[in-house]
């Protein structure tokens, strides 16, 4: 159980959101944001958007956030197909179980798959983490689907170093990662990440 209130968990994804948003998005010009619907979610999306905006200027179409709904998956996918966002990015892991987080990670790859989405894939280290460097969702199918894309990239943490590391993420026969960029996080920012530990 998380040892941070709520109200820090908000204020850790507003300062993630800012500080990920600085360099996940490299590159894109339209991002979709898929969450799952908590609080937590919310508040990183909304954080995401946000740097995105002070990074790329106040315009219309930067974004668009989708809340996960199991029995809407392959229309949301759908209609971010129709709308050729630049990259989606998975923002699951805020207050809901790590098993969960994986299950419907790999529920969200699929119809994106179906749907015929071939441009990049971005992953939040809360999704990182919680398919094991995504292990425990790569079968055959999602392996090539994965290949296929323009892009994935993910995010990890470097506590000791007081940095996010950011990563593109090369799939073969196993998972490689290769840093890209990284950017400086506070004291404050490091000791909230340490205090906020996902449902198991």
């Amino acid at each position: 159980m998380s040892l941070a209130s709520l109200e820090e968990e908000i204020y850790l994804r507003g300062l993630t959101g800012y500080v990920a948003a600085k360099r996940i998005f490299d590159g894109y010009k339209n991002i979709a944001i898929i969450a799952y619907p908590d609080r937590i979610c919310a508040a990183l999306s909304s954080s995401l958007v946000s740097s995105l905006i002070s990074k790329q200027g106040y315009k219309d179409k930067i974004a668009r956030v989708y809340i996960y709904d199991e029995n809407k998956l392959n229309d949301i996918a759908k209609d971010i197909v129709k709308n050729n966002f630049d990259a989606v990015f998975i923002a699951y892991g805020g207050e809901q179980k790590v098993s969960y987080v994986s299950e419907i990670t790999k529920k969200t790859i699929l119809a994106l798959k179906n749907a015929g989405y071939k441009n990049s894939l971005l992953i939040h280290m809360r999704v990182w983490v919680a398919t094991k460097q995504l292990s425990e969702i790569l079968n055959d199918e999602i392996r090539e689907y994965l290949k296929s894309l323009k892009k994935v990239r993910t995010f990890t943490g470097d506590l000791q170093n007081k940095l996010f590391l950011f990563h593109k993420v090369k799939i073969d026969d196993g998972v490689k990662l290769e840093k890209y960029a990284e950017e400086k996080i506070t004291d404050e920012h490091v000791e909230l990440i340490k205090k906020s530990v996902p449902p198991k």
